[in-house]
């Protein structure tokens, strides 16, 4: 996103989608909702984005919400603004950093509502205040939360001014390789070991592995093999075994479905499975997204083509 940047690197459509929001939104001061699965660069995202503000030269401030009682966010939160907080002039704040509330779904309704107050205290500007942007950052859907009961609504609002989506990284297969590679030299570099390289089936087998843990997953991948394979060649028999055996478990695609010699109405069987995808998951589009293997934007986008009441 900015000249500096070294690590947001692919090349799949759903990874640019993101990144060009990302970088759209960077040079304001909007509140970001970044959503993605555990691993998958939430936090690298956010970060980029304001390595990519006005603000760069700022602090960057991380407030972990998960499992963090409400008396222990307000601690965080206090911290946060003793640190952000600049008087060049008395009785004037200079403009601070970002603020970024990781796992924000996590909170409890007693910490959400401290932390709404914290937040509407920011913005109409009361004296010792923070005065820094908000970037939130969730694995879970925090609107299925807020439909449920289990989020405050206006909490929400606040939050989901501009959401992104970091695709999982089983959905960006063309970008492991580029990754492998970034990766690899990186973590060589780190250890002052010359980096692995990886065979054809490898490199095959490890685009076709699921990626549970996503980039962070394949991150410590690839720390163990440049500290176990250090200048060889990496061969499938080298791989750890639930990479092996991945492959197996996945399901082929191909043959799962038959074309009826009658053929069939293809927008009522997308239909058909958005509304199945839905029912399995309770509701929960996320869940849904990835029972298609869509990502969350494009399963919106096709309930409100086919007016799919959830």
């Amino acid at each position: 996103m900015n000249d500096k940047t070294t690590k947001l690197l692919g090349s799949s459509a759903e990874f640019l989608r993101a990144i060009h929001t990302a970088r759209m939104v960077a040079g304001t001061d909007a509140s970001v909702l970044v959503l993605g699965e555990r691993g998958a660069g939430k936090e690298m995202l956010a970060r980029e984005i304001h390595a990519s503000s006005r603000r760069r030269e700022k602090p960057f401030l991380v407030v972990n919400c998960a499992g963090i009682t409400e008396e222990q966010l307000e601690a965080e939160l206090s911290v946060c603004a003793a640190e952000e907080l600049d008087l060049p002039e008395a009785g004037r704040a200079d403009e601070g950093g970002t603020l970024f509330l990781d796992e924000v779904g996590e909170l409890s309704l007693e910490a959400q509502a401290r932390l709404l107050n914290f937040l509407e205290s920011r913005e109409m500007g009361h004296p010792g205040c923070i005065n820094a942007r908000v970037i939130a950052s969730s694995s879970v859907d925090l609107q299925a939360l807020a439909d449920s009961g289990r989020m405050r609504t206006d909490l929400f609002y606040r939050l989901y001014v501009v959401p992104v989506e970091v695709p999982a990284l089983r959905e960006r297969g063309g970008d492991i390789v580029l990754l492998l590679k970034q990766f690899s030299a990186e973590l060589a570099h780190l250890h002052g070991r010359k980096a692995p390289r990886y065979s054809v089936t490898s490199r095959n087998l490890l685009k076709t592995y699921h990626w549970p843990g996503n980039v962070r997953e394949l991150r410590n991948f690839c720390e163990r093999m440049v500290i176990l394979m250090a200048g060889k060649i990496v061969q499938p028999e080298n791989l750890p075994i639930e990479i092996r055996r991945g492959s197996e478990q996945m399901p082929d695609l191909d043959r799962c479905f038959v074309l009826p010699a009658e053929g069939l109405d293809l927008v009522a069987l997308e239909q058909d499975m958005i509304r199945q995808a839905l029912g399995l998951t309770g509701g929960n589009r996320s869940k849904a997204a990835r029972l298609l293997r869509i990502t969350r934007d494009t399963l919106l986008y096709r309930i409100q083509k086919h007016a799919i009441d959830t």
